[in-house]
């Protein structure tokens, strides 16, 4: 796995200024183009650290499992971040990244339509933001239409993403139980108050999550072209 398990703070888009990777690791290169991204967007500043090499497999067989899943709780979130040393803070401060990018509209319209038999519309959600997403998401939507993950403030990365939560405006069943479950709302409501706070937690993340799955040796190379393994008998 070569750090697939950070798709719940950033998709990277490879583009012509990481396609060419000389000699320094792709992992690297992707990290460090989203750090700076990240401060550019209002987020914090701070420095990677080097030497990821790129993983020698690559099969879609093996995201199963790795990725938490927008249906998820909150024991399902914890018992698969904990499986690569992230404790529960760190899992809730990597969540606010979700304070930037969108989802399609079939990872969350369960809540909309089919959310139990008493009621269709999840009553976690605010009534309102429920409103203007049914709107955004009739049923059998375009399968191309997208919504912010924070409705707020989707191009800047703030702490209004937990703000969010403690108004029922978390778009993800998985976002929003970080707020609903009793053993994770006092972390929401700190950084919801507390943007510093926030900032300092998800940098420690990061760092952290940056030590998952390191390739050493002959388990992992420098790609020359961040696109394709170097060698063609290696397992894609």
């Amino acid at each position: 796995m070569t750090n697939i398990f950070i798709f719940r703070c950033f998709t990277f888009t490879v583009d012509s200024r990481v396609r060419t990777c000389g000699h320094i690791p792709t992992d690297f290169k992707s990290v460090s183009l989203t750090a700076m991204q990240l401060s550019q967007l209002g987020g914090p500043s701070f420095k990677v650290e080097l030497g990821r090499k790129d993983g020698l497999i690559s099969k879609a067989s093996r995201v199963e499992g790795n990725l938490p899943k927008a249906n998820f709780n909150l024991g399902q979130l914890n018992a698969l971040f904990s499986k690569h040393g992230l404790a529960q803070t760190d899992m809730i401060a990597l969540s606010g990244a979700h304070t930037i990018g969108f989802s399609h509209c079939d990872q969350f319209t369960n809540r909309l339509y089919s959310f139990s038999r008493s009621s269709p519309v999840d009553p976690t959600l605010d009534p309102t933001y429920a409103g203007n997403l049914i709107a955004q998401c009739p049923r059998n939507s375009d399968p191309s239409v997208v919504v912010p993950l924070d409705p707020q403030s989707p191009v800047a990365f703030d702490n209004v993403y937990y703000t969010n939560l403690m108004s029922g405006q978390g778009l993800l069943t998985s976002d929003q139980v970080l707020f609903t479950d009793a053993a994770s709302q006092s972390t929401v409501v700190r950084f919801a108050r507390n943007g510093a706070d926030f900032n300092e937690a998800f940098v420690a993340a990061m760092r952290k999550l940056g030590r998952v799955g390191v390739k050493t040796g002959k388990n992992g190379e420098i790609r020359r072209d961040c696109t394709s393994f170097n060698s063609k008998t290696v397992k894609g």
